[in-house]
């Protein structure tokens, strides 16, 4: 009786140390920004977060493409994870809450990356604490890191090739969400922003599950990975198009482009 006792006594003294750790680095970083000012409290914010971002991040991520260490990479440039999450996640506590959320707990059913999670493998379980997490978020998401999505997706483009003149070859099943894709485009009947941005989405995760297909390996991989990576800023316009002119305009170019998928694959 008293072992058990003594046992529980321990337990909760440990949580209760645990605890009070975490409130004590979380006050740390409280405590190191300003107490007055909303916009010297923002830069100050901005900036912890960037500096721990740098810390943390940058271990594995590089902040922009660069060819010269094109060997060397093991996860994407943070560049290309805001373009990825921006889209999907426009107003800032969305896009700190998905991230986090993916951080936390990463799973390919989250993922907004398929051709990173393909190449890089998915990203580990990161043990940060959540106020750092949302930090770093914050900075990502108000950090200029630049554009790449343009050049990429040409870059994409010119690399399409066949299978030595022929077709390359896929399964039954990434045909069945290649169609499914098409006829949701040619079926789609006018309706509100929502609507139209919802169909990105839908587009968006049909695309995902191809690309995280374990069966496609090597140079068809590629080759899959340069098509729809080369459709993947029209796919983010419609996700994020905030009128119907616009979310129109990017139907059609979906529509346009992937009426060539069928040049390439069977």
């Amino acid at each position: 009786m008293r072992a058990s006792l003594f046992i529980l006594i321990l337990f909760s003294a440990l949580v209760s140390c645990n605890t009070a750790q975490k409130e004590k680095e979380a006050n740390v970083i409280e405590d190191n920004l300003p107490t007055t000012g909303t916009a010297e409290r923002d830069v100050a914010t901005i900036s912890r977060g960037y500096e721990l971002m740098q810390q943390k991040c940058y271990i594995c991520h590089i902040e922009k493409p660069d060819p010269s260490l094109r060997g060397q990479m093991i996860a994407p440039p943070m560049v290309n994870v805001r373009e990825h999450y921006e889209p999907s996640y426009s107003k800032k506590d969305e896009f700190i809450n998905a991230m986090v959320s993916f951080i936390q707990n990463p799973s390919e059913e989250k993922t907004l990356m398929p051709g990173a999670v393909k190449k890089f493998n998915l990203m580990p379980k990161l043990i940060y604490e959540e106020t750092e997490l949302r930090l770093i978020a914050e900075a990502i998401y108000e950090h200029d890191f630049g554009v790449t999505s343009q050049m990429r997706m040409q870059n994409m483009r010119q690399n399409l090739e066949l299978n030595n003149g022929k077709k390359w070859d896929l399964n039954t099943n990434s045909l069945d969400r290649i169609n499914a894709v098409t006829l949701k485009l040619n079926n789609f009947e006018s309706g509100t922003i929502s609507e139209y941005n919802q169909l990105g989405k839908e587009i968006f995760d049909e695309v995902k599950m191809i690309l995280l297909d374990d069966s496609y390996t090597g140079e068809l991989f590629d080759q899959l990975h340069n098509f729809f990576g080369s459709l993947e800023t029209d796919m983010h316009a419609l996700i994020s198009a905030k009128d119907k002119v616009e979310a129109e305009k990017q139907m059609n170019t979906l529509k346009s482009k992937l009426r060539e998928f069928y040049n390439y694959f069977e």
